[in-house]
């Protein structure tokens, strides 16, 4: 899933969406940034997306190594049931983690608000 630029807000600042594909909306939220920065903004996020879910990966085959490895040193099957989904289970969140924290990071550092329909009636 990628971040795109959308429709201009107002003068000086656009809306951004996410999309599995470009004819496909989605019902994900959407965020507001000023204009001058908002290429500059996407092209970070967007690589900076696919570098997170390769480290994610990483983390999670390499706790289930760990967990596999726990198990040939127990000597035991049943430790391997135990502490091989442990390991991925572990990956997963500490990638997860990781991951919230550097998005939320680029965002505050570029000043991107969730965007929200004003009304004024």
């Amino acid at each position: 899933m990628k971040l795109q630029v959308g429709q201009n807000i107002d003068n000086n600042r656009v809306r951004l969406d996410f999309r599995k594909s470009p004819a496909t909306p989605n019902n994900l939220p959407s965020y507001e940034i000023e204009k001058s920065k908002a290429d500059e903004f996407v092209r970070k996020y967007n690589n900076q997306e696919s570098k997170l879910m390769r480290n994610t990966n990483l983390a999670v085959a390499g706790f289930a190594i760990a967990g596999w490895s726990v198990s040939i040193w127990k000597r035991s099957l049943k430790m391997a049931f135990l502490w091989v989904p442990a390991g991925i289970l572990a990956g997963l969140g500490i990638g997860a983690l990781i991951s919230a924290r550097q998005k939320n990071n680029l965002m505050d550092k570029y000043q991107v608000r969730e965007y929200s329909v004003r009304s004024y009636f």
